[in-house]
């Protein structure tokens, strides 16, 4: 196998298992926090269940209402040096509100990757492969 294909099979190996962490998580009160609506849209395109914010939506009514329920933030800005400024003030931000915050989970997907996918919103490219392996082993 070439070493392009064996980091590629890696990487969606990696995204398989982060995102079944991610849904464990939200199943314990986490919510996912990301900068827009792409972003978003990734995230459930790789077969993430739980709930997720985006910027605009924490800065809304609705959102700030809805902080009540969370008991972890995780952090997922993207790994540009705005999403790095980004996820300082996020974690400062719930830290004032006294909700638990977590950077680990955007570290560990800097570190898989390579620095290759700075923008959470590229990850989309991933969502059928990981879809597929979920559902297979949902099967056994």
């Amino acid at each position: 196998m070439a070493g392009h294909d064996k980091r590629f099979l890696e990487f969606v190996e990696f995204l398989t298992v982060f995102v079944r962490e991610l849904n464990e998580l939200a199943q314990e009160g986490a919510t996912v926090l990301v900068e827009g609506k792409r972003d978003k849209d990734a995230l459930l395109g790789l077969g993430y269940v739980g709930p997720v914010m985006t910027k605009a939506s924490l800065h809304s009514v609705r959102g700030a209402a809805g902080l009540r329920r969370v008991k972890l933030a995780v952090i997922l800005t993207d790994q540009d040096e705005e999403g790095r400024r980004l996820a300082a003030r996020y974690a400062e931000f719930f830290a004032r509100r006294g909700i638990e915050t977590s950077l680990t989970q955007r570290r560990r997907l800097k570190r898989a990757s390579n620095g290759t996918f700075l923008h959470v919103e590229n990850l989309v490219r991933f969502g059928p492969e990981v879809k597929a392996i979920n559902e297979m082993s949902s099967r056994v």
